[in-house]
């Protein structure tokens, strides 16, 4: 009895293997049911200078409806002709491969994560920033004060109760933020001397104390 895939082997033996082919995809020309006459039973989106593009393809039929494909997608089904639509607002070179023997023997490996383009974006963000985004002292009386604006530069940051000051900071997300004693509406408190800091929001932050004349540091990078 033949070993898995032994027959598929001999039947390539016998002839010439036809090896993978390369179809590259000018993705700033826009194209609508462009006509490409290949074959073969693999089509896989290798890889595109923008990740996020995307290409509307059908196989055989330019009546069937279009399949979204963009990097690191792609299907198995035969075909002998493929209309690629190629929308409009995107750039670079998208690259197919595409196989004429049988999905049994050739198949594409590819190892790279879904995120692999934005690994300098998490390195950049796991790294920290060199320099500050700001930092400085603020008062703090019994009127909400803005600690910090919304910054989508923002990787991180610090806010300080001075330990010198008579009164608890509380903390909100906008200027509706109350001391305990004017109706509780606040996500942390501060006694002097104590911090709080996030790495993962990038919004406003309010405080406010019971009385006048507290210092608060806040620093963001």
């Amino acid at each position: 009895m033949d070993r898995p895939y032994t027959a598929e082997l001999r039947d390539v033996q016998r002839r010439e293997a036809a090896v993978p082919r390369k179809l590259e995809i000018d993705l700033g020309i826009v194209a609508t049911d462009q006509e490409y006459s290949i074959s073969g039973n693999i089509f896989y989106i290798w890889e595109s200078e923008d990740s996020a593009a995307e290409i509307q393809v059908k196989f055989n039929r330019n009546t069937e409806a279009a399949i979204p494909l963009s990097q690191q997608t792609g299907l198995l089904t035969p075909f002998d002709t493929v209309y690629i639509t190629t929308p409009a607002g995107q750039t670079g070179t998208m690259t197919i491969l595409y196989g004429t023997e049988s999905p049994e023997l050739l198949d594409f490996i590819d190892n790279r994560s879904q995120t692999s383009a934005d690994l300098a974006a998490i390195r950049n963000q796991l790294e920290g920033d060199a320099a500050e985004e700001s930092f400085a002292e603020i008062t703090v009386g019994a009127a909400a004060v803005q600690l910090l604006a919304a910054n989508a530069g923002r990787k991180a940051c610090w806010i300080h109760n001075d330990i010198n000051n008579s009164d608890d900071l509380y903390l909100g997300f906008d200027n509706t933020v109350t001391t305990a004693a004017g109706g509780n509406i606040w996500f942390a408190v501060l006694s002097p001397g104590m911090g709080w800091g996030v790495d993962d929001y990038r919004g406003d932050i309010y405080g406010i104390c019971a009385g006048a004349g507290n210092a608060v540091g806040v620093g963001e990078w």
